[in-house]
């Protein structure tokens, strides 16, 4: 059997195509958050955060799950069409967190803190006690040490 470069160069389309296709696909299930900026302020302070943003129900549902770290100034943030009450909860979360639900014009409307599951132990799971579009998670007590609370104002640049 004679093989020409014609046929070689085929036969080695055929075996890298499911290669190629299994890169492609790893790296977009990787790749599920987009990364962004959201700048916070409040009488006269302001911090600037690099998140990494949730934005499809995929991308929530993964949420922090699984991450042993975040970086000290860093979070996630949840961001939804509509605005509702939002539910949150900490399975297989390692991080103490604090959340920061946001409203529609970018108000800070209440802070929760959370702690990481314990496994054996039943998940409990957190409710806004407003209606909110956005939520930001942050390593548990950010806002404190940056000085910002309740009425404090997100934007996502």
């Amino acid at each position: 059997m004679r093989l020409s470069v014609r046929s070689i160069s085929r036969i080695g389309i055929l075996c890298a195509a499911p290669l190629l296709w299994a890169l492609l696909m790893g790296a977009s299930a990787a790749q599920i958050f987009e990364r962004g900026v959201v700048r916070i302020t409040q009488e006269g302070r302001e911090a600037v955060l690099p998140v990494e943003i949730a934005n499809t129900p995929e991308a929530r549902a993964q949420g922090l799950m699984g991450r042993e770290r975040l970086g000290a100034n860093a979070g996630m943030l949840f961001v939804y069409e509509d605005d509702a009450r939002r539910f949150f909860w900490m399975k297989n979360t390692l991080i103490p967190l604090s959340l920061a639900f946001i409203d529609k014009r970018g108000e800070v409307l209440e802070i929760i803190h959370l702690q990481p599951h314990r496994p054996g132990t039943r998940i409990p799971s957190y409710r806004s006690r407003n209606k909110v579009r956005r939520v930001l998670e942050v390593n548990q007590g950010w806002f404190l040490r940056n000085g910002f609370g309740l009425g404090a104002r997100v934007f996502l640049e």
